[in-house]
């Protein structure tokens, strides 16, 4: 129900909307529907995505290949070479 006896300008509540009073006609209003806005979440600060440093070195031949040979990679040359390339 609305309530009686508001004045331009004032809000009021209908069936959970909120309603603004633009004018006021002998005991009926005009009115307009005013969006709600939900308070700001606060916005938590962008981060960098940090990168995982791995130690090629302390690697064996056989898995610098495979990591090689999965980045698509050539998976060819010295342990080194295959290093650079992990790197690279």
């Amino acid at each position: 129900m609305i309530p009686k006896g508001l004045k331009v300008g004032q809000t009021y509540k209908y069936y959970g909307l909120t309603y603004k009073v633009l004018e006021v006609v002998g005991d009926n209003y005009v009115s307009e529907r005013v969006q709600e806005t939900a308070p700001l979440a606060p916005v938590e600060p962008e981060t960098k995505e940090v990168t995982e440093v791995t130690d090629y070195e302390s690697m064996a031949y056989a898995q610098l290949k495979k990591l090689c040979a999965e980045r698509g990679l050539d998976a060819k040359g010295s342990k080194a070479d295959l290093i650079s390339r992990l790197e690279g």
